[in-house]
């Protein structure tokens, strides 16, 4: 968190979730620079500003020397706006440099750039905007003389505004090489926005806010999307702002020989890792929770990467599970995720608004691999998922997180992420022959808070559903995926 306590007059952005990240929204009487590379969403998000300022019943002002008139409402078509309301002035038509011939007393830069605020003034003192958009500063740059020069101009702008109460947006597309601190020093807040090419799969945008004088605001990178309609802003996940829930009982999955190895349940708001190779049960297991609990007519969200919703319907229906039944009343959520086009922002914010709208008792995300695909190359990934598995245990939701290892049989498996040691329980699952079959051995090697079997059991997977058997004794060497057999040892020795 930033800024200070003083309450500062805040409105509405009308940008969803960018007032969570302003903590209020934006304050009233300040000069705020929006920042960001051509095809950001500068234009766009300055949109949203004055739309909203216009529910509100609020005079505004848009002054452009960007794009026409007929550009911006051309912008606004595309989202679905009406730009009505929106007082739209021109800063290009201010230019009287084909009427007054060449210029000797003064240079022709200066003359230019004083025409131009004589222009917005007059609009300003005309219209009495609450906010105005400037759009953008840098045309400004590119005219003003000297750096002294082109300081004063903005000077100029926000203390003319700041003396009639108008907060101002100003937009600037200065690259990293032409910024400089001028106009950010002057800025009572910096909204930045970035767009993150990627090598495959859609670029991702964030937004970060670099300064908020005398507000509060959400410190770090967000992310955001553009979409028809605008913006949409997912602020950053902090576990820590959100009041714990009160403990429920542990939860049970339905198969007596799996919770005898869970040591009679897995406590409500912890974390489990089902980790194993492909196709060995993963899925199956962290469903059962789910089907288990719309038993208790408790709600789950299954939020799948890798197959599809119609695959995993009929892969669980096949071992007698009625998750089509659970999906239709509404107590299991399935949700296919395109790792390609989705950030680890947009599915903390997915998962957010349905424990807090939906009251989801059961999460369960399959698999970490397709999650880890969203996450790209970010290398706080770690971060982000141990931020989103300590809210859901403050929110008292159990989170189970399967995660495929590569390789099939051997001691030389190896998995794309240890998550061992942020989950609060793990369940192994192995394959390994014996007698010329390929079995499946499942076990339980973590268990934060309390008791649980230490031993390996069998599990079976087929038409007559999911079997789990007594322990497996006289084996050793199960987890190799080449176990041997051996009498046990008689009690005399």
């Amino acid at each position: 968190m930033s800024g200070l306590l003083v309450p500062v007059p805040r409105f509405p952005s009308g940008v969803p979730g960018l007032d969570n990240v302003l903590q209020g929204g934006l304050p009233r009487n300040a000069s705020i620079l929006v920042e960001g590379p051509p095809g950001s969403g500068k234009t766009t998000i300055a949109l949203q500003f004055l739309l909203q300022a216009v529910r509100d019943g609020e005079s505004c002002l848009l002054a452009t020397n960007a794009e026409t008139p007929e550009q911006l409402r051309a912008i606004g078509l595309s989202h679905g706006w009406s730009l009505d309301g929106i007082n739209i002035t021109d800063l290009a038509d201010a230019s009287p440099a084909e009427e007054q011939g060449e210029y000797t007393l003064f240079p022709e830069a200066e003359v230019e750039v004083d025409e131009t605020l004589r222009h917005l003034f007059e609009e300003v003192e005309r219209l009495r905007p609450s906010l105005l958009v400037l759009d953008t500063i840098s045309s400004l740059r590119i005219l003003a003389p000297t750096p002294a020069f082109h300081r004063r101009q903005l000077k100029r702008i926000r203390d003319h505004m700041a003396a009639r109460n108008c907060t101002t947006i100003m937009l600037d597309e200065a690259s990293m090489t032409e910024k400089d601190l001028r106009s950010q020093t002057l800025a009572d807040g910096i909204i930045e926005l970035k767009q993150v090419d990627c090598n495959y799969g859609a670029d991702r945008r964030r937004l970060r806010v670099r300064k908020l004088r005398g507000c509060r605001y959400l410190s770090g990178a967000h992310d955001f999307t553009i979409v028809s309609g605008g913006l949409v802003v997912y602020p950053r996940l902090v576990a820590q702002t959100y009041e714990p829930a009160k403990l429920g009982p542990d939860l049970q999955s339905g198969i007596p020989a799996i919770d005898a190895l869970t040591g009679g349940g897995l406590p409500r708001g912890s974390s489990t890792l089902i980790i194993g190779p492909a196709g060995i049960g993963k899925s199956t297991i962290s469903t059962l929770y789910a089907m288990e609990a719309a038993k208790r007519g408790e709600k789950s969200s299954i939020l799948l990467f890798d197959e599809s919703v119609e695959t995993h319907m009929a892969r669980g229906e096949g071992l007698g599970l009625d998750i089509s039944g659970a999906t239709d009343s509404g107590l299991v959520r399935l949700n296919h995720l395109d790792p390609a086009e989705l950030s680890v922002g947009q599915i903390a914010e997915l998962l957010v608004r349905q424990v807090e709208e939906e009251h989801i008792a059961v999460v369960v995300i399959d698999t970490l691999n397709g999650y880890l695909q969203s996450a790209m190359d970010e290398p706080t990934v770690l971060l982000h998922i141990r931020e989103l598995i300590t809210y859901l245990s403050r929110r008292n939701v159990a989170i189970f997180l399967t995660l495929t290892q590569h390789g099939i049989l051997g001691s030389e498996m190896q998995a794309p992420i240890d998550l061992s040691f942020l989950t609060d329980n793990v369940v192994l699952l192995r394959y390994y022959e014996v007698g010329g079959a390929i079995h499946k051995a499942l076990s339980v090697v973590k268990k934060r808070s309390g008791r649980h079997e230490r031993t390996i059991r069998e599990l079976v997977l087929d038409a007559c559903g999911v079997t789990v058997s007594e322990p497996l004794e006289g084996f050793s060497g199960v987890l190799t995926g080449t176990p041997v057999y051996s009498s046990m040892p008689s009690r005399d020795g």
